[in-house]
């Protein structure tokens, strides 16, 4: 009985203390986004669910505010292709770049990762890590370790030293598998 004990709290730390992955191994992500922008001295508050599949396929669905609930938005490549339920209707355009603060700021994360060990180090300690993209600079405020994952859930978004917006992030799933079904309209 107590080796039995034993190895199920061995079994536990080990889990517990499991090595943090590295956020550019993500190759899909599921989650809700609390979306609040800033222009002109007002704020415009949205909810959306992400389908997200590196490197370039993803699915927005509007939950909030109710006027634009079920409103989809897929992005392929630089294609975006808009479902609006109100005239049941699905029109194309060109994706606009930085139209998408929330996976624009996972795929810098993930380039920035690939590419310098120091930051790499850094943000899989934890830390809260400063990002600059020309006169975009991405604060993250708060972390959470997800599936071994640090992931940013509060995040502030700044241009040059302007507040421009600020997501919140939640219900978080990586690597689960979405069907390329999604993705069509």
């Amino acid at each position: 009985m107590k080796k039995i004990i034993l190895a199920i709290f061995f079994a536990l730390c080990s889990f517990s203390f499991a090595e943090v992955k590295n956020i550019s191994e993500i190759k899909s992500l599921d989650l809700i986004v609390m979306e609040k922008t800033f222009i002109n001295k007002r704020s415009e508050e949205k909810v959306y669910n992400i389908k997200y599949v590196v490197p370039n396929l993803l699915r927005k669905e509007m939950l909030e505010p109710q006027s634009h609930r079920g409103e989809v938005f897929v992005y392929a490549d630089d294609t975006k292709k808009t479902y609006l339920p109100v005239f049941d209707e699905v029109t194309e355009d060109k994706a606009v770049p930085e139209e998408n603060l929330v996976i624009d700021t996972i795929v810098l994360l993930q380039n920035k990762d690939r590419k310098d060990e120091k930051f790499r180090k850094l943000y899989n300690s934890g830390k809260l890590v400063r990002i600059r993209n020309d006169n975009v600079i991405i604060e993250p405020q708060k972390m959470e370790l997800i599936d071994n994952y640090y992931i940013p859930v509060f995040i502030k978004i700044f241009d040059g030293d302007i507040l421009v917006a600020e997501l919140k992030i939640e219900d978080v799933k990586i690597n689960s598998e979405i069907s390329r079904k999604e993705f069509e309209l």
